[in-house]
């Protein structure tokens, strides 16, 4: 079995229906996830701009439990958010449910085609991201220099959230194989 970082880590991922409650405990458990770490990334100056802490959980969600998971995490995540907390900002929903969306589709589509978590796959997932995320926000707000300087900005939280998902969605694979 083929198994490291460039090729990726063979991974089937969970594809649940609306009728199975672990759907929901998992989409609760992901969305608690997309409140606090943003809660804590925050606390750094333009935190939120540069890491988008926002989407990591809805890309976890997507890539390791399927479609309707992530798109409910994707859903879910900026509103939760915005009535607990007030971020984003309400001139910001748009664009973040935009990017939670696209990240959601992205991942789910490219775990179940590939069937590996791939670190390659997870950067051009958050890569397709942010540029189509940034040319989303230039539609809505009409100023340039506002997308191209997110798109900018993000670059740094992008490797991060590879690293990062790539290495929760590892955790996540050796936890299934060692209930199996």
């Amino acid at each position: 079995m083929q198994d490291n970082i460039i090729l990726g880590t063979p991974y089937v991922p969970f594809q649940y229906s609306l009728k199975n409650i672990k759907l929901y405990l998992f989409v609760f458990a992901f969305t608690i996830g997309n409140v606090l770490l943003p809660m804590a990334i925050h606390t750094i100056p333009d935190g939120g701009k540069i890491f988008q802490p926002l989407l990591f959980f809805t890309l976890v969600a997507a890539y390791s439990e399927g479609f309707l998971a992530g798109v409910m995490v994707a859903i879910a995540s900026p509103f939760f958010n915005y009535f607990l907390t007030g971020m984003p900002v309400l001139e910001m929903i748009p664009a973040v449910l935009f990017k939670s969306l696209l990240v959601a589709c992205l991942a789910a589509y490219i775990s179940i085609h590939l069937r590996k978590i791939n670190v390659i796959a997870i950067g051009l997932i958050l890569i397709v991201m942010q540029v189509l995320g940034g040319i989303f926000d230039y539609f809505i707000s009409g100023c340039n220099a506002r997308a191209f300087h997110y798109m900018i900005i993000g670059f740094p939280g992008l490797i991060v959230m590879i690293a990062g998902g790539y290495a929760m969605l590892r955790f996540i694979a050796s936890m299934r194989k060692e209930r199996a």
